[in-house]
């Protein structure tokens, strides 16, 4: 995911370096599916992914086409891994605090962190609201 501009100070000067270590590590694969970052695929009702190519394209691996897939109504996607922080702490930039994820599954664990801290942001901006409310 990229970094939100408020937060970018409070990564490490060498973030670059650090998050190439831990692409390297995971092989460039997501550590939770083992999907490789940059290949275009498409995922089945039970989460599992594929490989999908344009039409006419040949490959040298079984894959589905583009339209095939459509048909079969699923999204074909192009894979981006980022660098996950286990415990949302940009700072903590462990080798131990950190995994290389696909989208799909880094949005899953934050899941629960992005809820609380929409929540929070929702709450403050009432507050300012209610500071400018007639009386």
């Amino acid at each position: 995911m990229p970094i939100k501009k408020e937060n970018l100070a409070r990564y490490p000067k060498d973030w670059k370096q650090v998050r190439e270590r831990i692409r390297q590590r995971a092989g460039n694969k997501c550590e939770l599916c083992g999907v490789p970052n940059g290949a275009v695929i498409y995922r089945d009702d039970a989460g599992d992914w594929h490989r999908a190519a344009p039409d006419g394209a040949r490959t040298n691996e079984p894959t589905l086409s583009f339209s095939a897939v459509a048909r079969l109504g699923f999204k074909v996607v192009t894979i981006v891994c980022t660098v996950a922080h286990l415990d949302h702490i940009p700072e903590h930039c462990t080798d131990d605090n950190l995994r290389f994820w696909c989208q799909r599954d880094h949005l899953a664990y934050d899941a629960e962190h992005h809820a609380q801290t929409a929540y929070q942001t929702r709450r403050e901006g009432k507050a300012i609201a209610d500071m400018w409310s007639a009386a």
